[in-house]
């Protein structure tokens, strides 16, 4: 239910919060999103210090921190464009996902050592110390590039309908969005059933599965590393098509785990599907930032991230039927199959012509 509440805001104030990160200085809305989340975590261990820490006030935090966390995340997608030069976003991206890879791959465990060791509310308040760090950081970098002076606001549901006008009267961005779309739905699928098929059927530990995610862990970190070089010589279609195809084909191997030595099968397929995923991630970011105007990012990205966080629970209720019909490990089977075929549409459409090299000084990116 915490969890739930903190994604719940995603996909219903996304597309509003988009219009707010074009008015406003973005840099100045991820300080202030900091600011508001550690204070909103550290009421957890204060509240659980004198006594009165309850359900009600953790689904708050739980609600307002997924709230804060849009203005941030869209602030910070948005801000790259606005920081780098067009021609080095491939590598700031790169450099973004490098350190979500790294979070991912240190976060949980490191949290598991924090439960243990100090409990958890008092855990929940070094969360909050984390986001003063951030604040830290922000405030400390260099002043910001002016950027054009906005016009006077014809409103919310105007802008709004820019947005969305630009995303999908353009062929690359309405392509990739249709298509991000239905990959994330059917990737989400495999959601439901890892774990029971992990458990259940092939009866491994819940610290051998751990091993073998902090693995795949660090199989992102080398392939964020490693996408700004493969981005400079293969267009973005071929690049999302063949790291979804790929991916799905990993899955398709995580349902044959049992058949022969299973963690060497489990493991080795993780870890692949790990080294593609940032692959993925950098290249639609870094193309998706280059077809839109500075004054547009906010609200570009809150489209992409509506539909992804739309996605991402149908496909785990999707994931969760099948399961129940089929069995996990049919429905991991079929889930793999769908994402990877479905990714091969990248390369029907304009999207596999698209190049994400920029000469230095190009206002806008190249098809060829």
């Amino acid at each position: 239910m915490l969890i739930a509440l903190q994604r719940i805001p995603f996909p219903i104030l996304a597309l509003f919060v988009g219009v707010w990160i074009d008015r406003l200085p973005r840099r100045r809305v991820m300080i202030v999103a900091d600011v508001l989340r550690a204070a909103v975590l550290a009421a957890v261990p204060i509240s659980y210090g004198a006594g009165f820490l309850g359900l009600p006030l953790l689904y708050a935090v739980s609600l307002t921190t997924g709230v804060l966390t849009i203005f941030f995340d869209l602030a910070y997608l948005s801000y790259v464009p606005e920081l780098v030069d067009r021609e080095r976003l491939s590598d700031a991206n790169a450099t973004l996902q490098m350190s979500l890879s790294v979070a991912s791959l240190a976060g949980p465990g490191l949290g598991g050592l924090l439960i243990q060791a100090v409990g958890a509310a008092r855990a929940v308040g070094i969360d909050s110390a984390s986001f003063v760090l951030s604040f830290l950081g922000l405030v400390w970098m260099g002043p910001d590039k002016v950027r054009a002076e906005r016009r006077q606001s014809p409103g919310m549901l105007k802008e709004l309908s820019e947005g969305l006008g630009h995303v999908f009267a353009h062929p690359l961005l309405r392509t990739l969005v249709i298509t991000l779309g239905c990959v994330i739905l059917f990737g989400h699928v495999l959601e439901p059933n890892l774990y029971p098929f992990v458990y259940t059927d092939l009866h491994l530990s819940p610290a051998t599965l751990g091993w073998i995610l902090s693995a795949e862990g660090a199989g992102a970190v080398v392939g964020a590393y490693f996408s700004p070089r493969i981005m400079g010589r293969v267009s973005a279609g071929w690049i999302l098509a063949v790291t979804g195809l790929l991916s799905g084909a990993a899955f398709i191997i995580v349902s044959f785990a049992g058949a022969g030595p299973t963690i060497l099968i489990l493991g080795g397929a993780l870890i692949f599907n790990g080294l593609l995923d940032p692959i993925h991630n950098v290249t639609q970011w870094s193309l998706r930032q280059l077809l839109t105007p500075d004054h547009l990012q906010g609200r570009m990205n809150s489209i992409f991230r509506t539909v992804y966080w739309g996605a991402w629970p149908l496909g785990n209720l999707v994931g969760g039927y099948l399961g129940s019909v089929f069995g996990p490990r049919q429905s991991i089977f079929l889930g793999g199959l769908l994402f990877g075929s479905l990714s091969l549409i990248f390369l029907l459409g304009p999207l596999r012509k698209a190049s994400l090299t920029v000469p230095a000084g190009e206002p806008k990116i190249e098809t060829v």
